[in-house]
């Protein structure tokens, strides 16, 4: 069960946790003073920015014909960093932020739980599931990945 579910049951806990520390506004303090760090917050952003466009490898395995044959193995891999998203997130920010930041918050958890909740785990084989949470979840990643790179902009151009 854990190895073949082993992501699903580490993301929700981490996602849960993530949610609680929200909610009740629980911080880690030597890391939150670190996130106040210019230095610290473009290197943790850095990281972030990279995993993000890492979990991209899946779509470019799964549309290069000669890497399709690996869909399988890189979709497992992109099932566990989903999972283990929420820290990298952490990592670099401990709070949703206002305007476009709550947005790229708020998108990114709303496609972890999304990815958690992927066709394998909530097993409806319809046509319909299949193809909604498909799009659904390129759909918000899209996004994520733009908004991110406008984050990045903003973060260079007024500093």
């Amino acid at each position: 069960m854990f190895k073949d579910y082993g992501y699903l049951i580490i993301g929700t806990i981490l996602m849960i946790l993530y949610l609680v520390q929200e909610w009740f506004g629980l911080r880690w303090n030597y890391l939150y003073d670190l996130q106040a760090d210019e230095i610290f917050k473009r290197w943790s952003g850095l990281v972030l920015s990279v995993f993000i466009l890492l979990q991209w490898l899946l779509t470019i395995v799964r549309i290069v014909k000669r890497w399709q044959g690996r869909s399988y193995e890189f979709t497992e891999i992109h099932k566990w960093l989903g999972a283990l998203s929420p820290l990298f997130f952490y990592f670099h920010a401990m709070e949703f932020g206002f305007a476009y930041l709550f947005v790229l918050s708020l998108g990114y958890y709303i496609n972890v739980v999304l990815g958690l909740l992927n066709p394998d785990v909530v097993k409806l084989k319809t046509n319909w599931y299949l193809q909604g949470w498909m799009i659904s979840h390129v759909t918000i990643s899209l996004l994520i990945t733009i908004i991110m790179f406008f984050h990045i902009w903003i973060a260079f151009y007024y500093k």
